[in-house]
């Protein structure tokens, strides 16, 4: 089949777990003997004002990209795609795109600074099958993350007022139902999580053919390298974007309790300066920076546990995923899909309060037997959907299902 995966930030010009999926799903495909294009935008990703670096990307053999806006008309792109929704030199170019290639998957996934409404008009105007990823809570939360005024718990929307104490211009176009009619151009919707799915529905989301499709791992997350040498030291990990709503912070404080014991920190991002500040008086707290892959994977392994403090119901949190392939133990927050997680591996703990979160940190910290129980039970319990093989099987039988429902004359 001919997949055309279309998506806001990739390859060299992204971050977070949308671009990390589209990744290893591109390569998953391709291996399987699949065309697989990608369509972005390098302009989207430099109106940015808290950007990474650009890194360097190496696409796999066969992964064809397509670069919808760079230089200034992607920027220009990008600003009024957000503050109305419309696709300006975006839309025209994906219509060429449509023009020149006979896509059998059009496969949706970031459409932030896009232009959502109008490009999910023109995918109705294609044959395609059509199905959208929701990597996040933008289609029915502004800032992403369901964090209002980026300090608390969403509960009841103020959508104008929290763009404007979070220093976001706020978007005028987007109503209560935009997302359900810019949806109803998809054959299905997924989801990477059944709690994902559930908050979203909460929001009013509604659509007939919605899929729970959990996040995807490399093979090679089950063969871990050798442990990382934190000069003998036991440590935790923990890693992500450096912004607020990742509750790196709330660690910092907990490891003067512990000071024969290291936390190590992968990540860059916006909060880095505060976090090192929070950390300038403790030795026993190191940010490492931005890490690649195989150091990832050295860091994880290597750890007592690997602690996720998310602020913010996470939709799937990979982080997460990733340290139980390798049986080292997690223990996260209970909040969004981490408790799915840890349910289905049992190679976990979750917690509460920060107390709680303490008292975690202090058994995988010094208690052998309960860490070598929770990674065995990681290592063996580990779903099949979560791994290469596994995912992209059920990923093939959503598509075959939607087409199926197609051919009945059907709604997906």
């Amino acid at each position: 089949m001919k997949f055309c995966i279309l998506t806001t930030f990739f390859g060299s010009h992204s971050f977070g777990g949308d671009s990390v999926y589209v990744d290893r799903l591109s390569r998953a495909l391709l291996r399987r003997g699949h065309e697989v294009h990608v369509a972005f935008s390098s302009g989207a990703y430099q109106v940015l004002p808290d950007r990474l670096p650009v890194c360097f990307y190496q696409p796999p053999s066969g992964l064809v990209l397509h670069d919808l806006g760079h230089g200034l008309a992607g920027r220009i792109s990008a600003v009024w795609a957000h503050q109305t929704g419309r696709a300006l030199w975006f839309g025209p170019a994906l219509e060429r795109l449509f023009r020149h290639h006979r896509f059998d998957v059009i496969h949706v996934h970031n459409l932030s600074l896009l232009g959502a409404k109008e490009i999910c008009r023109l995918l109705r105007t294609q044959q395609a099958l059509r199905v959208a990823t929701l990597h996040d809570y933008w289609w029915v939360c502004p800032l992403s993350l369901l964090r209002k005024n980026r300090t608390a718990e969403c509960v009841e929307p103020s959508c104008f007022a929290c763009n404007l104490r979070s220093q976001r211009p706020p978007q005028l176009w987007r109503n209560d139902t935009w997302f359900n009619e810019a949806l109803g151009a998809m054959d299905a919707v997924l989801f990477p999580s059944r709690s994902a799915m559930e908050i979203c529905r909460c929001r009013g989301l509604r659509h007939e053919a919605q899929f729970v499709l959990p996040g995807m791992l490399t093979q090679d997350w089950c063969m871990p390298p050798e442990a990382a040498d934190s000069g003998g030291k036991p440590y935790f990990a923990a890693a992500g974007r450096l912004v607020p709503e990742k509750g790196f912070g709330k660690l910092i404080p907990l490891m003067g309790r512990l000071p024969d014991v290291e936390l190590l920190i992968a990540g860059a991002g916006p909060a880095e300066s505060a976090l090192r500040r929070a950390a300038k008086d403790l030795p026993n707290v190191r940010l490492l920076g931005l890490l690649d892959h195989q150091r990832i994977q050295r860091l994880f392994r290597g750890a007592r546990a690997v602690l996720v403090p998310s602020q913010f119901p996470e939709t799937f949190g990979l982080a997460a995923a990733e340290a139980l392939s390798l049986g080292t133990p997690v223990i996260a927050r209970n909040l969004g899909s981490l408790p799915e997680l840890i349910e289905a591996t049992s190679g976990g703990l979750l917690y509460d309060e920060e107390e709680q979160l303490a008292q975690h940190m202090r058994t995988l910290a010094y208690d052998d037997r309960v860490r070598e129980r929770l990674s065995r039970a990681a290592r063996s319990g580990l779903p099949a959907v979560w791994l290469e093989e596994g995912h992209t099987k059920a990923y093939l039988s959503i598509l075959e299902a939607c087409a199926s429902t197609r051919q009945r004359g059907g709604t997906a």
